[in-house]
């Protein structure tokens, strides 16, 4: 099954995606990575921090981004590019989740409304506690067919954070379409955000990131 790519990049102090060389060398990268794996890719922007801006796309496999592309020749090249521009984060995390099942614009009016910014992404982070992990997916599962209703044209769409080092603790993370952060926050306060709570038996700690499309 196809992982799904989860980047987050700092933007260096003075540059915004703005700039007319970031959001060329942007768009190459862009081009080069959909060409490379024949799949969609999307830049989002960090709402609260716009220095922060994430990649999301879709790989055959770990194994194919990882210790293929990464090493390769062209992704060296898009990295000297950009270096003057970016850092990446070192924290780069795969989803056990094909881009079909997460909430991303697939063309249409559903790409121009993203475009224009009128959708928001909530990008959440789940630390499980020890032991807890399929208590958690059958939480989670439950509560999906309630949380969709609430959530916006897309839905919701999760996954499991693969690769990671022995220790290391389980992280699900889930991808939220919402028209506004102001929506979120009333879901959250409402009888189905209060539902949701119920994951917090099974979660040690709990991230939450919005985001609007990056138009590059």
């Amino acid at each position: 099954m196809p992982i799904t790519e989860l980047a987050l990049l700092h933007l260096t102090p003075g540059t915004t995606p703005e700039s007319p060389t970031l959001r060329t060398n942007l768009s190459h990268a862009k081009t080069v990575l959909q060409n490379y794996t024949n799949r969609a890719f999307y830049y989002m922007q960090q709402i609260s921090d716009p220095s922060c801006i994430y990649v999301v796309g879709e790989w055959d496999s770990l194994d194919q981004h990882l210790n293929d592309f990464i090493p390769s020749a062209e992704n060296q090249a898009l990295l000297e590019s950009l270096k003057d521009y970016i850092t990446v984060d070192s924290n780069l995390e795969h989803l056990d989740v094909p881009n079909a099942e997460l909430p991303l614009p697939r063309g249409g009016r559903e790409m121009e409304r993203a475009r224009r910014g009128e959708v928001v992404w909530s990008i959440t982070h789940y630390t499980i506690k020890s032991g807890n992990r399929e208590a958690f997916e059958v939480e989670f599962r439950e509560m999906k067919e309630k949380l969709d209703r609430f959530a916006g044209e897309g839905g919701v769409g999760g996954g499991w954070c693969v690769g990671k080092k022995e220790g290391e603790d389980d992280v699900f993370v889930t991808m939220f379409s919402w028209r506004s952060v102001a929506e979120y926050e009333r879901f959250g306060k409402g009888k189905e955000g209060r539902v949701s709570a119920v994951t917090g038996e099974c979660v040690e700690k709990m991230d939450v990131r919005h985001v609007r499309l990056v138009d590059i």
